[in-house]
């Protein structure tokens, strides 16, 4: 059984015209699961997050600030990028209660994985500072919750948008509970992800940055996620995993510059699932990126047949330049070669 959450309501973050973090992803995406009456999926209704939830990892100030601004009625730039409008605080708390909701249901076994299908998106969200067309890092805030208040040692994140999250690698970066492991076009916006970023203190090794050069299509994207993430997840043995599940590596986005196709994302999150059943972990993905329309749905639309358990032919993987010296330096690390 799939959870997701789909709701028109989250459309009322308004970015304004021409912005390319639209309303429209969520309308394209709710045409999937408006009408559903498949067995294998169960909608669950959007819930509005605690303020002290989103504390766990952002500050006060920065959450009273998003608040106060929300509410005077007009919409305010918070960086060249990120809009706060009239209704965005409250959209930014049913975003990141719903992602709180999936992992709770996941992780009573009501729901085997869950998809949240939410915005604003929340992976370059700062603890004191939005950026990057986000508001509140969704997953930060649900690693941290299901680590207080349901029981899980150890969180895993993987983020496949085209950009790095630097927002969420900073929440977790000496922390050896929170595995964040990212691939990323480099470089790129917003400049963080490179190699020798491994993390510092008790998190040293526990971020795994796999940058990525442009033009990386399927097979390259699958020789990271096969030989790099799979092991990683083996070794690390966390008990869930949290996807950053960002489309704009997609061959047809208009930002980001890799040649990743719809089914090659549906293949990456298959080598994702195999390593969850491995490890014993539910999974839930929230929406990051993914910028052009229809490349977007038809991506979503093949994870959920993957989460669903549907086979899709298999993509071979293809070792390219650099490969190598990610291997090498997450080796000192992780049993990768």
């Amino acid at each position: 059984m799939i959870g997701i959450v789909s709701d028109p309501v989250f459309m009322n973050h308004d970015t304004g015209g021409y912005h390319p973090e639209t309303p429209l992803r969520i309308q394209y995406l709710h045409t999937l699961f408006a009408r559903n009456e498949d067995p294998l999926v169960r909608m669950v209704d959007p819930v509005l997050g605690r303020v002290e939830d989103v504390l766990l990892n952002h500050g006060r100030g920065y959450v009273d600030r998003v608040c106060r601004l929300s509410g005077s009625g007009q919409s305010v730039d918070l960086d060249p990028d990120t809009v706060c409008s009239p209704d965005s605080y409250e959209t930014a708390l049913l975003a990141a209660g719903s992602v709180v909701e999936l992992v709770r249901l996941a992780l009573e076994g009501e729901v085997k994985t869950g998809l949240a299908c939410v915005r604003p998106p929340g992976h370059h969200a700062r603890q004191d500072e939005a950026m990057g067309f986000c508001l509140f890092n969704n997953v930060a805030i649900a690693a941290r919750k299901a680590i207080r208040d349901f029981g899980v040692e150890k969180v895993a994140i993987v983020d496949f948008d085209v950009h790095h999250g630097n927002g969420t690698q900073e929440s977790f970066y000496s922390d050896s509970k929170v595995l964040y492991f990212s691939t990323h076009q480099y470089p790129f916006y917003p400049g963080t992800g490179a190699l020798s970023e491994t993390g510092a203190g008790e998190g040293e090794g526990y971020t795994v940055n796999c940058p990525l050069r442009p033009g990386m299509n399927d097979s390259h994207y699958l020789a990271v996620y096969r030989h790099v993430l799979a092991p990683v997840i083996e070794a690390f043995e966390p008990g869930l995993i949290l996807v950053s599940a960002g489309f704009d590596a997609h061959e047809r986005d208009p930002i980001g510059g890799m040649r990743v196709s719809s089914l090659g994302f549906a293949a990456i999150a298959s080598v994702i699932e195999e390593a969850a059943v491995e490890a014993g972990a539910p999974t839930v993905y929230a929406l990051e990126g993914g910028y052009d329309l229809g490349a977007l749905k038809e991506s979503v639309s093949l994870v959920v047949e993957v989460l669903k358990g549907e086979a899709f032919p298999a993509i071979r993987s293809e070792a390219f330049p650099g490969m190598e010296g990610i291997l090498q330096a997450h080796a000192r690390m992780w049993p990768l070669l």
